[in-house]
């Protein structure tokens, strides 16, 4: 079920400029109907003013977090009226998927199909206090709050299962300046889908492949990562080059094979082209 931009839940608090370094992105509360949401929400919390706009010390798209007050450590977001803004906007993110996936459960609940959603991993400025890149895109998780629980609450309602990209991203391959930890954040994802039994599709987020990206989804196979499904996800032009193929055929073959029926196991002539390998759970692969 598309919930947003990319398919994902979240706001198009960012712009993809290849080369640089992600900024903090910039919060979606300006249009005249957020704008009017957060009025109403403003007044009957008894603070009328907190309802003229949104925060007039965050910075835009591609600018530092930092080039502004907002996230500073101790600065508007840690104060009563950051914690306001941040729930409402938040809380209007989730309700949004609430009312998407309510819809889809309700439709294709009794046919026999699976549902998913998916969510982002905003993991730059991870490593902050702040999160700037997950706040802007509507997920409020801070070092002082689990924004990915009530997101995991959210798709146990429902009956969901959730689609997590980055599976072949590391700590170690980031770039050092914008505080970004994949890892860390992924894992608190997970344990917040363990809490709420909400079953994990995983894929991967580069098309051509990252630095020891199969080890790393290796590695999201197995231990308290178990998924449900992983699907390989973009295979373009680079993927069938001889700089990626290769590599992709050597890690397909280090999974463990299922044991299929009789039924399922190819004919002589399919054989070659069609297996379904797993590592603790199924591996799909998928064009795109």
């Amino acid at each position: 079920m598309g919930l947003g931009p990319d398919g994902e839940l979240r706001y198009p608090s960012h712009h993809e400029l290849p080369g640089k370094t992600e900024g903090a992105g910039e919060f979606q509360c300006y249009d005249q109907n957020m704008l009017s949401f957060l009025k109403q929400h403003a007044e009957a919390s008894g603070n009328p003013l907190w309802g003229l706009g949104g925060p007039h010390d965050a910075p835009s798209y591609h600018q530092s977090p930092f080039s502004s007050g907002f996230f500073n450590d101790g600065a508007s977001w840690e104060s009563t009226y950051g914690d306001f803004f941040l729930s409402w906007y938040s809380n209007q993110l989730i309700a949004h998927g609430d009312r998407l996936l309510s819809l889809a459960s309700s439709t294709f609940g009794d046919s026999g199909l699976t549902i998913y959603g998916r969510i982002p991993l905003m993991h730059s400025w991870y490593g902050t206090r702040s999160h700037p890149s997950e706040l802007t895109a509507g997920f409020y998780n801070t070092a002082n709050k689990d924004g990915y629980d009530p997101v995991a609450q959210m798709f146990a309602k429902n009956s969901c299962k959730m689609i997590v990209p980055g599976m072949d991203l590391s700590d170690a391959k980031q770039p050092k300046e914008n505080h970004s930890s994949p890892e860390l954040l992924l894992a608190q994802i997970m344990a917040a889908c363990r809490k709420h039994e909400v079953k994990v599709s995983g894929q991967n987020s580069s098309e051509s492949g990252v630095p020891g990206g199969f080890e790393q989804i290796k590695k999201n196979l197995s231990g308290d990562n178990v998924l449900d499904l992983f699907t390989y996800y973009r295979m373009g032009a680079s993927f069938f080059s001889p700089e990626h193929f290769p590599s992709f055929t050597e890690f397909v073959r280090s999974l463990k094979q299922p044991e299929l029926h009789s039924d399922d196991l190819p004919t002589e002539e399919e054989g070659a082209e069609s297996t379904v390998l797993s590592h603790e759970s199924s591996v799909s692969m998928q064009a795109a």
